[in-house]
């Protein structure tokens, strides 16, 4: 069962698109009432108002899982990344993250078609570089930055590629032997495991309304068949 406890839905309610449409002030009268009212009532939804915030926050939460598992990532030049989104939410940073997570050393690009911007995570020995550009605003964190621009991914990528060869150091496959696009497609390819073949499973866990999504080839897909395929035998 979904559940939430307080501090997680303030924390995802702050990200929906109703909320940060709302002036500041009403925004942290919302944020004040719920810390005033009793933790319980919220958690459990015993009010309208402690209900409506939670499927607001739910949203939220719905939205970065889906991006999270169904956003498919290409590999360009550079070790970079790139991938399409359409959240409405304010949620971008938290799936560069996520992806930065996975593949640590990347540059992840993302853009999203709903807000028309480019998101993008990289190392932070780059910061300088882009400084100077004053074409991507970003912000620092730990080791990493994350930026945004009005500009296109392709500009973008133009604008990153030779600031990541200066610091090749950054990733270390640039200079070897091997195909890094070869090889971002067999870790797909090695997800497989022939013991734990489950046509039906497979089925159950790929809902017909994602079939036709953008970049869902590997999703629709069962090794080698596409579900069409197999769907008739259930």
């Amino acid at each position: 069962m979904f559940s939430m406890n307080r501090t997680k839905i303030i924390s995802l309610l702050k990200r929906h698109k109703n909320f940060l449409n709302k002036p500041l002030r009403e925004r942290e009268k919302i944020i004040w009432g719920i810390m005033r009212d009793s933790k319980a009532v919220i958690e459990t939804k015993l009010t309208t108002i402690a209900r409506n915030y939670y499927n607001m926050a739910r949203a939220v939460s719905n939205e970065i899982h889906y991006n999270k598992m169904f956003t498919r990532l290409r590999i360009e030049e550079s070790m970079i990344l790139t991938g399409y989104i359409q959240p409405i939410h304010s949620v971008e940073d938290l799936i560069l993250e996520f992806f930065y997570n996975r593949f640590p050393k990347y540059t992840i690009i993302l853009f999203s078609g709903k807000k028309n911007k480019t998101y993008m995570i990289s190392p932070k020995q780059i910061s300088d570089d882009l400084n100077r550009l004053k074409v991507i605003k970003y912000t620092i964190k730990k080791d990493y930055l994350i930026g945004s621009s009005s500009l296109k991914p392709k500009k973008v990528i133009s604008i990153i590629s030779p600031i990541l060869a200066k610091h090749n150091s950054i990733n270390p496959l640039l200079d070897n032997e091997f195909d890094s696009k070869e090889l971002f497609e067999s870790f797909y390819e090695s997800q497989f495991i022939k013991s734990r073949e489950n046509l039906r499973l497979f089925n159950q866990n790929m809902p017909r309304k994602y079939q036709k999504k953008k970049d869902m080839k590997i999703e629709r897909s069962f090794r080698t068949k596409t579900i069409d395929k197999f769907i008739k035998k259930f």
